[in-house]
């Protein structure tokens, strides 16, 4: 290849154009010279052709640096980091921390640092997979929790590849602009004139309202809020939400920024305590964001007295959360002049504390705690916190910082519900409401030790009815500012949904497997294998028998190394060794026919290598969401789903319970069940939400006579092990069983013709469709339990007591589905697509979630109906 040696002409004078090209030619040469190695300078000196002497070289070169690129890639390891708070190794239920820090993990390394990156501890042996956000461990000597997910380092090509699309460009996968503005504000917005000036037009053309459209007008002040607030006796005026965003907001919605309203204004005051914060803890998929976007943008143009309350806002979120919130507020408001700063390690703070004219900032949790004196010269008028419930601990340093903050108005924004813990609610109340409860010693006497010693066995009457009217004292000062709506308020807006479950029969080598386990665990001493293990090991074999498999060194009495033994070689097993596996392949094969999408959750990361293998094997297009997967492809990926012909999504339970919207699936696979049913809602919820125009269809998968079918009738009875799991984010390892328990749960039910969940129910139906009891049947009262306020915190009252219940709650609500026994006929199976496996299956349960006065769907992207 001949190199120019033509010098700039820049500065040069035409005289001396010839010397200096003689002296760059030159230098050139020497430098050549010097530079190459042996082989170029014997080509340089030879008289041959130069052309494939040069090719083969740089072949040769070509293939040495990949091979020594090879060679590093196989060495890396990825390098997971966690936030923390870190204490002292301490069995105190309430634990108090010392500080917060960061856990990164390398293989199964683990090391702890404090906030200034000093190493704390370290340990070995920890397993990355385990690891979610409430994981309590060990490591060294401090005991650490986990509090959020960061990022993923070093990741190797292979989990690259599992994290994105397969066979699709990831450029063709993203649809830009998929919120569509109004045509007349996209022309304002770009300046277009038919005047033909130069000068681009400021603001936005006014949308034409309706006039059957009824506003949105906030609740005037009072007189003695005026009196308190309206120093300069301004006028009162209106406050209205804009109609750009009002004539989203459905009813439930519409309350909900009210209430916002009303709370961090003041309104809602009680016994002449000022309050200024609220919680708002409405269930996934009813729109907090939205919410707060509306009382955002409608207080930094408006206010009571003539002018706005908003100049500042700080949105505090998980890393993870960061994006969506950015994207929101473009959904919402592209056609508006509202700036959003988003915060990162290369966007610093000090860059929003000197522009005045943006006054949003989106922050995460993390890069807050650590660049918050930034702030120092910025005064905010609203804090909001997503997923606020991490504020539970007041000992973490996020929390210590956020409550420094001089800021009165504050929201908590948190779709888990607040629990029993009393100095966790005492918390969360004093964030909000600085003061409402007072110190936490008094309201420990006042509150939480009558409340608590009234729940105790055997206490005596006056205790009972103390810690009852405190308990009724405590609800009626927090239920001021605190809403939470459930999800049944919006069922009318979403599309048909039909629950299914599918009790699948164990194949032979999973019988055996069954046998041998329990056998080995019931004979021998009960220290050798703990319950918990048990318990880990009984799933896998329900998922799959070969997920038990081992290369590893393993004891020669071990209950692997026996199990194992029974177990044939990889080669040998497929699909029909698990019946759930057989099951879903055959629904896969059916869905693609009829060009529905699926998403496919389990609560392990082998479960799910195992179903992305088979989804190879058939060249089906899938992607994959889980605890590996780096925070700000999220959303790419789950956009490229709803908007590609992406097949299957497959998606970590632990990894993906919030944030995802997959309405791009009309089918959702549960390959595996929880302890907590609040889980598998949280995650059976990505796909019946806002945006989904098709029926849907949920299936959840259970081996029969297994574990997996005790495990489900505990999630839908009353018994003291579904209770005990409160917590959303609790630990198995909390887990507490009594002999009773265990002793049911590790034995073998015999096979039969019938499902010992329905048998269970006390059903004598002929299982050709029937409902037992229809919900037309209103003759019959029963004690119906209320559902739980989840700020109540005492036990709620049955509303009506006339004729005791054969069966609990969810019980009762089964018997109220479609129970089939095999044989079943063929209409339901082609309905379910599973005509394919129906010798698979044991027995179904079905739920259809049919609105007789269904509202239309609407699409909140263009505010068309779709049906």
């Amino acid at each position: 290849m001949r190199r120019s040696s033509a010098p700039s002409m820049k500065g040069v004078k035409p005289s001396s154009t010839a010397t200096l090209r003689q002296t760059n030619e030159s230098q050139l040469k020497q430098f050549q010279m010097e530079k190459a190695d042996s082989a170029v300078v014997n080509l340089l000196n030879s008289n041959e052709n130069h052309a494939h002497i040069l090719k083969s070289l740089a072949i040769t070169r070509k293939h040495s640096s990949e091979s020594s690129a090879a060679d590093s890639s196989s060495n890396t390891q990825p390098k997971f980091r966690f936030i923390v708070v870190w204490g002292k190794i301490s069995t105190k239920k309430h634990k108090t921390w010392e500080g917060d820090g960061t856990l990164e993990l390398s293989g199964r390394t683990a090391t702890l640092k404090d906030d200034e990156g000093k190493t704390i501890a370290s340990s070995t042996g920890i397993k990355v997979d385990t690891i979610v956000e409430g994981t309590r461990l060990i490591v060294g000597t401090k005991e650490v929790e986990v509090m959020e997910k960061l990022c993923v380092d070093n990741v190797d090509n292979k989990t690259e590849k599992e994290n994105t699309v397969q066979d699709i460009p990831l450029a063709k996968k993203m649809k830009h602009n998929v919120f569509n503005t109004p045509k007349v504000c996209e022309k304002s917005l770009h300046g277009e004139s038919s005047s033909g000036n130069s000068f681009k037009q400021v603001g936005v053309t006014i949308e034409e309202i309706p006039p059957d459209f009824v506003q949105l007008v906030m609740l005037r002040p009072s007189f003695e809020h005026q009196w308190n607030y309206n120093q300069r006796k301004s006028p009162v005026s209106d406050v209205t939400v804009p109609y750009v965003l009002s004539k989203h907001l459905r009813p439930h919605q519409r309350e909900g920024v009210s209430f916002l309203y009303e709370c961090i204004l003041g309104f809602r005051c009680s016994e002449n305590i000022e309050q200024f914060g609220a919680i708002l803890a409405d269930e996934m998929g009813l729109g907090k964001t939205l919410q707060c976007i509306a009382l955002i943008h409608t207080l930094l143009k408006q206010g009571p007295y003539g002018h706005p309350i908003l100049k500042r806002v700080l949105i505090v979120t998980p890393s993870t959360l960061v994006e969506n919130w950015e994207k929101e507020f473009n959904k919402w408001l592209k056609s508006e002049r509202i700036f959003t700063f988003i915060a990162s390690p290369t966007n610093k703070l000090k860059k929003y504390a000197q522009s005045s004219h943006i006054p949003i900032l989106i922050i995460s949790y993390e890069l807050l705690s650590k660049q918050i004196l930034e702030l120092d010269s910025v005064k905010f008028d609203l804090i909001i916190c997503d997923e606020g419930h991490r504020l539970k601990n007041s000992a973490i340093k996020v929390s210590s910082i956020l409550d420094a903050i001089d800021c009165s108005r504050r929201i908590i924004l948190t779709g888990t519900p607040i629990q029993n813990e009393l100095n966790e609610f005492y918390s969360l109340i004093n964030f909000v409401n600085p003061g409402l409860l007072g110190t936490y010693s008094e309201f420990k006497t006042k509150y939480e030790i009558p409340i608590l010693q009234s729940q105790q066995p055997g206490v005596l009457p006056q205790y009972q009815d103390l810690g009852k009217c405190k308990l009724e004292e405590l609800n009626s000062v927090t239920s001021s500012f605190i809403l939470r709506r459930t999800q049944e308020i919006i069922n009318n807006y979403l599309p048909e949904k039909q629950e299914v479950v599918i009790f699948c029969h164990p194949s032979v080598l999973q019988r055996v497997l069954f046998r041998v386990a329990l056998q080995y665990y019931n004979g021998t001493d009960p220290s050798s294998t703990s319950p918990l293990q048990m318990i880990t090991i009984l799933k896998k074999i329900c998922n799959h028998p070969s997920l038990i498999a081992t290369t590893e060194n393993i004891e020669c009495e071990s209950i692997i190394k026996l199990l194992n033994d029974k177990i044939p070689a990889w080669q040998d097993m497929g699909p029909t060794d698990s019946g759930k596996l057989a099951v879903l392949e055959s629904l896969l094969e059916a869905l693609i026919e009829r060009q529905e999408k699926v998403v496919i959750v389990s609560y392990y990361s082998k479960t799910l290598d195992m179903i992305m293998g088979l989804c190879e094997h058939y060249n089906y297009k899938f992607c994959r969401l889980d605890g590996s997967t780096p925070p700000h492809n999220r959303c790419k990926i789950v956009s490229s789903f709803n908007n590609t012909d992406t097949f299957i999504f497959l998606l970590s339970a632990k990894a993906g319970g919030t944030g995802l919207n997959l309405t791009g699936a009309s089918r959702l696979v549960m390959y595996d069940n929880d302890w907590n049913p609040a889980s598998d809602l949280q995650a059976m919820s990505r796909i019946w939400r806002d945006g989904q125009t098709r029926t849907v269809f949920i299936y959840r998968l259970i081996t029969a006579f297994s574990i997996e079918e005790k495990i489900y009738q505990r999630q839908i009875s009353k018994s003291s092990l579904s209770g005990s799991v409160v917590d959303l984010k609790q630990n198995l390892s909390n887990l507490k069983f009594s002999d009773q328990e265990l002793k049911d749960l590790f034995s073998m039910a015999d096979d039969g013709d019938d499902c010992n969940t329905h048998q269970m129910l006390g059903c004598h139906c002929s299982g050709h469709g029937d409902i037992p009891e229809p919900i037309s049947n209103a003759n019959q009262k029963i004690a119906v339990t209320p559902e739980r306020s989840k700020f109540q915190i005492g036990k709620a009252k049955p509303k009506v007591t006339q004729i005791e219940p054969k069966h609990a709650l969810k019980m009762q609500e089964l018997m109220r589905w479609e129970h089939y026994r095999a044989p079943f006929k063929e209409p339901i199976l082609e309905e379910l697509s599973l005509v394919a496996c129906w010798k698979e299956i044991l027995f179904i349960f079905r739920s259809k979630n049919i609105q007789l006065c269904r509202q239309p769907v609407i699409d909140v992207t263009s505010n068309t109906c779709l049906n």
